[in-house]
């Protein structure tokens, strides 16, 4: 399966902003992100392996090591190239409408500065919409009942003991990342009566 558009976007911003560019991520750069994306898509067991003892954890650490002495123009080449079709994680983002590399993308976008948000393709509009719809199911542990509201519809997830509720409006992008807990740089609205307000500050969000 060929690229797609995000990922070759993704890819783009990568080699325009360099390997000195910052993320949103704290303590995380552009190499760093770069890496958890190559290591997910490609290494998965390079994860739990370097966290090992002995010589498994050796072996991985190493396999880290020479990822991270490689050239960055071939590490951002190989996230263009994608897991390839065999990959389950591969396999996964298509499922799920690649809201990996979408709310990566706005990690790196959004730390620039005068950063602004992207016009997206209906396409990818609906993926980030897709997205939320999966993602939003485990990213949500907020004790009260929640409507997404964006120019592709309604989305509401409801919560066991809810105390209130609310509704977060923007595009599906926005939501995605306000969902995965990126309020700093998330553009939406969010209404909701006191009950609810602080159920949402003592709850969390993201994966």
């Amino acid at each position: 399966m060929d690229p797609s558009p995000e990922r070759l976007a993704l890819a783009d911003s990568f080699l325009a902003l360099g390997p000195e560019a910052p993320t949103i991520l704290p303590g995380w750069d552009a190499p760093d992100l770069l890496e958890h994306l190559l290591v997910r898509e490609r290494s998965p067991h390079l994860t739990v392996g370097s966290r090992l003892p002995g010589p498994l954890g050796a072996r991985a650490e190493s396999a880290l090591e020479r990822l991270r002495d490689t050239g960055w123009e071939e590490l951002v080449e190989r996230l263009r190239e994608g897991p390839g079709r065999l990959s389950p994680i591969g396999r996964l983002d298509r499922f799920i409408g690649e809201g990996e590399l979408l709310i990566h993308h706005e990690d790196l976008r959004r730390a620039q500065e005068d950063w602004e948000p992207r016009r997206l393709t209906p396409a990818t509009d609906a993926q980030a919409w897709r997205a939320l719809a999966l993602t939003s199911r485990v990213s949500l542990k907020v004790p009260t009942d929640i409507t997404f509201v964006s120019p592709l519809g309604g989305l509401r997830r409801t919560s066991r003991g809810a105390d209130g509720s609310l509704r977060v409006h923007g595009d599906a992008l926005e939501l995605l990342l306000w969902a995965s807990g990126r309020d700093d740089v998330a553009r939406v609205q969010v209404h909701g009566d006191e009950h609810a307000l602080q159920a949402l500050r003592t709850g969390r969000r993201g994966l």
